[in-house]
């Protein structure tokens, strides 16, 4: 079972350095990886700016936007609500972490134990503080 955060999920469509160790983690989950509802949103968003930015040609933009909404449907999605957000002010406040940061390690700590991928310094340390063993 693997969570990917944006950070993660995000080089699935953006060749950078991750990019392969993500790709890795997501064949040897065999189906298993989830992510949060928030995740869809943040993601559009990341190409979008990739474009913006130049960093990303029109074309591959929107291969890049096509295959990620084409495998959408293909993640476990976590929903959001009080009971899957109860621990996000601890996790905050113990933690520094951003707002959707928490709502992501809120989520995976919902679903139980998965590996969880992610890019992100404080992040990492805060998933692996709350027993989830971060990946790569």
């Amino acid at each position: 079972m693997l969570y990917l955060d944006t950070s993660a999920l995000a080089k699935l469509y953006i060749q950078e350095a991750g990019t392969e160790e993500v790709r890795g983690l997501v064949d040897a989950s065999r189906g298993l990886v989830f992510t949060s509802i928030v995740t869809c949103a943040e993601a559009l968003a990341v190409l979008a700016r990739c474009r913006k930015e130049r960093r990303m040609a029109d074309g591959a933009y929107r291969a890049a936007k096509r295959a990620f909404l084409a495998d959408w449907p293909a993640l476990h999605v976590v929903g959001l609500d009080e009971r899957v957000l109860a621990p996000a002010e601890r996790l905050i406040e113990s933690h520094g972490l951003r707002g959707f940061d928490a709502v992501h390690l809120c989520a995976a700590l919902w679903i139980g134990r998965p590996r969880f991928a992610c890019f992100d310094a404080r992040l990492r340390s805060a998933a692996e503080s709350a027993g989830l063993t971060p990946a790569p």
